[in-house]
């Protein structure tokens, strides 16, 4: 349930907080008024730790700031970006529908051509960001692909968990439990295209089967098995899937990097040949 914001902490620059809509390893989501356009916004204030920094600061933001400039129909748009007071904060645009992982909390598993819908719109924002931007998205999960108007999935946080990176220097932070982190990201290893690949792969197959690919009751556990074991059988966990559902999520998930799609064009290729075949 949402949180409602205290009367006396309303106001952050010009955007008056209305209530808490989520917290994460990077920072707090609230969903907020622009009292200049009087418009429904989301407002993210990141860790305060993270803003401490004033080189790292800047850094942040001129990283972020060129991804603010993506206007794709599958990437959330970032309005504006800035610092108050030591905290850095992202206004976004404001979605009201659940997030993949709320719908995935329910009972059931998403339908296969959902999925599949899914699966296409951020392959495709993943590449339209990564020929504009040269930048990759390092943090795809299920909470991070939000929805809007006739069920369009939608990117959020594109540029930020790599911006922090990248103003940091490191490459190796998980924020949050690693159900969806690639195997060259856990060894410190360079990412590239197809490490976001393995974790969109590892996103579907926990929309489609009800289950992450590896689970486990501590996150070093988790990581161990990305590194070490093999996922379960896709098939096994959906005898209903049709079979290029299944060759084409389980080549996502492939441990080296050289064999997974090379391509997005490959891997959005291949989702659109597994949806049609799933009616």
């Amino acid at each position: 349930m949402a949180e409602t914001v205290p009367p006396e902490k309303t106001f952050f620059g010009n955007y008056q907080l209305e209530k808490k809509l989520g917290q994460g390893g990077m920072g707090t989501v609230y969903a907020a008024r622009d009292t200049g356009l009087n418009r429904q916004v989301a407002l993210k204030i990141l860790r305060e730790d993270l803003g401490g920094d004033s080189s790292f600061a800047q850094k942040f933001l001129d990283e972020v700031e060129a991804t603010a400039s993506l206007a794709h129909p599958n990437i959330i748009r970032v309005y504006t970006l800035g610092e108050q007071d030591g905290r850095l904060y992202l206004v976004m645009e404001h979605l009201d529908q659940p997030s993949l992982e709320q719908r995935m909390e329910k009972p059931g598993r998403i339908p296969e051509r959902d999925v599949l819908e899914i699966g296409i719109g951020i392959a495709s924002a993943l590449q339209f960001a990564h020929a504009q931007t040269n930048l990759i998205h390092r943090d795809i999960k299920p909470g991070n692909i939000l929805f809007g108007r006739g069920n369009i999935p939608k990117l959020a946080d594109f540029g930020l968990a790599a911006g922090a990176q990248s103003a940091l220097g490191q490459q190796d932070e998980i924020w949050g439990t690693p159900y969806y982190v690639s195997p060259e990201r856990l060894n410190r290893q360079e990412e590239d295209v197809r490490s976001d690949m393995y974790s969109l792969g590892a996103t579907l197959f926990h929309a489609l089967a009800g289950r992450a690919p590896f689970e486990a009751d501590t996150a070093e556990e988790v990581a161990r098995r990305h590194l070490m074991d093999r996922p379960p059988s896709l098939r096994s966990l959906c005898p209903d899937a049709n079979e290029q559902t299944v060759f084409t999520i389980d080549r996502c998930l492939q441990k080296s990097p050289g064999q997974r799609w090379q391509q997005y064009s490959e891997l959005i290729a291949q989702l659109e040949d597994a949806r049609r075949r799933a009616g």
